[in-house]
């Protein structure tokens, strides 16, 4: 008997006994189909499923009660609620709607397979969106005083040799002193597009130059490594090309469908003529 309450479905089953017992209470049952609230098992597992993924564990059966009490309480208000036009003009409501009647659109759009001359137009058609940024390598030593005296002294010890250790150069910084692989608009959000521009003309080779300024202060730079920005080829980013393909195809069709509903009304706006 103890194994059989362990099992989840007869603990739905003797949850729901115990809730229209609860629940009987305030009130004689109804026969209307308006008035009648019905939770299925399926209800409950999935209410006990939701309940699981957020508690990280199975709800007991006294959580289960109070799961679908809280369920039923939920249901009885918004049927009030909507019986008392509560719900007429109330954007929430209206934007809640929308987006169930979006995320359904979009559940009924089927998109076939993309034929290979398909993808290819698409790819060529749209290369400003598989194009690989140019990147920059770079080390830099900080002066948070952009008129520092030490500037031109440490630019000198850099590029002689004579500096043991550039990273114990110049003042303290709050973000890296080297980045590896940064695209100009990562540099230009970290930096600003003045620090950025500069990068950009810099030579990739071992000399230090400076000083560059930033939205922080002043900068010594090295740049190591510079990658040109450049476009792909086609078969090497065929799958990117054809989510790509997929996502904007998906959009399109989903918008076409909303038209086609909104189609259905007849709009009229205040103050303006048809």
């Amino acid at each position: 008997m103890r194994q059989l309450l362990r099992e989840p479905l007869v603990r739905f089953i003797v949850a729901a006994g115990l809730v229209l017992a609860v629940l009987g209470l305030f009130g004689d049952r109804q026969t209307s189909d308006d008035l009648t609230i019905e939770v299925t098992l399926a209800d409950m597992q999935r209410l006990a499923s939701l309940y699981a993924s957020e508690a990280g564990v199975a709800p007991s059966p006294d959580e289960v009660r109070a799961i679908v009490i809280d369920h039923v309480r939920q249901i009885a208000l918004a049927r009030e609620a909507r019986h008392l036009g509560l719900d007429q003009g109330d954007i929430v409501v209206e934007r809640r709607l929308a987006q169930k009647m979006s995320f359904m659109v979009s559940d009924l759009v089927e998109i076939e397979a993309p034929r290979e001359a398909e993808l290819r137009e698409w790819y060529d058609s749209h290369k400003e969106k598989f194009q690989r940024p140019a990147a920059f390598t770079f080390e830099h030593v900080f002066f948070a005083d952009r008129d520092d005296a030490r500037i031109e002294d440490a630019l000198l010890s850099l590029n002689s040799g004579a500096a043991d250790d550039w990273r114990r150069m110049g003042d303290p910084f709050i973000l890296q002193r080297q980045y590896g692989d940064l695209p100009p608009r990562e540099i230009v959000r970290l930096f600003g597009s003045g620090f950025a521009d500069a990068i950009t003309n810099i030579d990739a080779n071992a000399v230090w130059t400076g000083p560059i300024a930033s939205a922080y202060g002043a900068h010594m730079v090295r740049l190591i490594a510079r990658r040109d920005a450049a476009l792909p080829e086609f078969d090497a980013i065929r799958s990117a090309v054809e989510a790509d393909w997929r996502s904007a195809t998906t959009r399109l069709q989903n918008e076409q469908a909303i038209g086609e509903i909104i189609a259905k009304y007849k709009v009229e706006i205040e103050g303006v003529s048809p």
